[in-house]
């Protein structure tokens, strides 16, 4: 009998196991996961063609509060009027050029990924503005044509606009608008952090001033105290255009400063190259008193060249004091010069200002970094001739009673090796500036900033150094800190992020896109199959 039970007991067991109902919950099973299976690959595919779609034909839906990711109808209707000509009948052809290829260009960073949308619902919008993107890093030759300067190699990140014919061939009459990726963005005034989109203001300003709609800003070139005319320092007027500035010459003992009805001459500068005589400071014409109200109540900038044959001129020096500035003695150098100079010719160090590894960098280490892309600039060479040391005081002082910040720091510096001859004849060895920036934040004016620039060689722009040297590219980049070349629209202004800075790498943003894309995905059907066989072998 009990054989006979515990073989009834094995026989049921076997029939339970190949019963109908458990063959067709297996088939079920299996047909589910198939399903699922099925169902993610599909929501992939779907996802990186609609990723792909709307890469390349600008489709998304801009959820934001200030439409940060999508440009409005004022910016539209503005761009309208500039892309017409005066007759209406034809046109403004437009081409927006990349340095690197788009998918590059827009995977770059959370920057470039924002330009690029704008860029392609640009293109999307009209047929007359088209999208070049070169790949410069297997061809550079293609980015020769963009070079500013001698040293100004267009980055990867640069955005270029430039008019062109309807064949979309760039007009070669008209030079091109170069922008860093950072120019599209607005950034607070005193940390540098990025605190709204611009991409309509730029966009807009560049096609005014490509297609001069656009005023520009003034460089008033000093004359009067025996400094070289504009025909005699061409090399300064070059550069001052190449950087949009309308130059004029002035003589502030029979002139005056040329001031907006709004009293802003935020974007004009003053150049004083190496004067022999000083300024008038004591008479009802006085320069200096000119000159202070144009850097002080106008928000103005101001550019000072003088070298070691320099006089001393107590009423610009004076001037300069209250910006954070000054000069000292000669400056020479054995072992950091052009050998057939008598080290009259000094290099500058690029390492005693130049530190990208900082968590803060300083405004020295901005610059040079805007200057040359992110590359070190120690692989170039700055060559200041008969050079005098630039002083960098601690008494900088508020000019005019007005609110503001203010910093003075040297841009360059010699090697340590440098010998300097003080106002006694005492001989000094160490490094020392021979270029030094004060720079004003103007808290009373919308956080304008003044900028105040001290150069101690009075050949700087020579062209014996134009084409293997940095001095221009570091002079070019100077006065487009002090002029952003943002024209103001009405109707038009940043849009604000919802905090302070684009905080999201590339690297953060490919991580959470695979996870979002991938890993939950996989994780959803892995915990389905592992539903399925806690049930199968319940």
């Amino acid at each position: 009998m009990a054989n006979h039970k515990n073989k009834s007991i094995q026989g049921g067991t076997a029939d339970k196991t190949s019963s109908p109902s458990n063959k067709r919950n297996l088939k079920y099973g299996t047909l589910s996961i198939v399903v699922t299976v099925i169902f993610i690959v599909l929501v992939l595919i779907l996802n990186i063609i609609a990723t792909s779609l709307s890469s390349v034909y600008g489709w998304y839906t801009d959820m934001t509060a200030s439409g940060i990711y999508s440009l409005s109808d004022a910016f539209y209707e503005k761009l309208d009027d500039l892309l017409t000509t005066e007759d209406g009948e034809e046109p403004v052809y437009l081409n927006i050029v990349l340095m690197s290829e788009e998918d590059y260009f827009s995977g770059m960073n959370a920057l470039t990924s924002m330009v690029y949308r704008s860029i392609k619902e640009l293109t999307a919008k009209y047929d007359n503005i088209k999208l070049i993107a070169y790949n410069t890093t297997v061809h550079p030759e293609l980015a020769e044509k963009y070079k500013m300067t001698a040293l100004d190699t267009p980055s990867l990140s640069d955005v270029i606009l430039e008019l062109a014919d309807e064949n979309h061939n760039a007009l070669e009459n008209v030079p091109a608008k170069k922008y860093s990726i950072d120019s599209f963005f607005s950034s607070d005034s005193s940390s540098g952090e990025y605190i709204g989109y611009n991409a309509e203001a730029r966009i807009l300003s560049a096609v005014a001033q490509l297609t001069g709609q656009s005023e520009k800003p003034v460089a008033y070139y000093l004359q009067g105290h025996g400094e070289p005319t504009l025909a005699e320092a061409s090399d300064w007027q070059e550069v001052l255009e190449l950087a949009g500035f309308e130059v004029k010459e002035i003589n502030l003992a029979t002139e005056d400063f040329t001031v907006p009805e709004n009293g802003n001459c935020g974007d004009n500068i003053v150049i004083i190259n190496s004067p022999k005589y000083d300024l008038l400071s004591t008479t009802e014409l006085s320069e200096v008193k000119k000159i202070r109200t144009f850097l002080g109540t106008n928000y103005g900038n101001m550019i000072v060249v003088e070298d070691a044959s320099s006089p001393k001129l107590p009423a610009l020096e004076g001037l300069l004091s209250e910006w954070g500035l000054g000069y000292g003695g000669s400056v020479t150098d054995d072992q950091h010069s052009v050998s057939s100079s008598g080290a009259a010719k000094v290099f500058a160090d690029y390492a005693q200002t130049y530190q990208p590894t900082e968590s803060s960098p300083s405004m020295a280490t901005q610059i040079l970094t805007r200057t040359f892309g992110g590359e070190d600039p120690g692989k170039t060479t700055t060559i200041f001739g008969t050079p005098k040391e630039v002083l960098i005081l601690d008494n900088t002082e508020i000019v005019q009673g007005m609110n503001g910040s203010a910093s003075s720091f040297a841009l360059l510096k010699t090697y340590d090796t440098a010998k300097t001859r003080t106002s006694d004849g005492e001989i000094v060895t160490g490094s020392t500036a021979l270029l030094g920036v004060s720079r004003m934040v103007w808290e009373l004016n919308n956080n304008d900033v003044s900028f105040v620039v001290a150069i101690g060689s009075s050949d700087f722009l020579s062209e014996e150094y134009e084409a293997s040297c940095a001095n221009r590219s570091i002079l070019y980049a100077l006065l487009n800190l002090m002029w952003d070349s943002v024209t103001t629209f009405e109707g038009i202004d940043y849009k604000a992020f919802d905090n302070s800075a684009l905080t999201v790498s590339t690297s953060a943003a490919s991580t959470w896109t695979i996870v979002c894309v991938v890993v939950l995905p996989v994780l959803v059907a892995g915990l389905g199959v592992y539903v399925y066989i806690r049930r199968r072998h319940s």
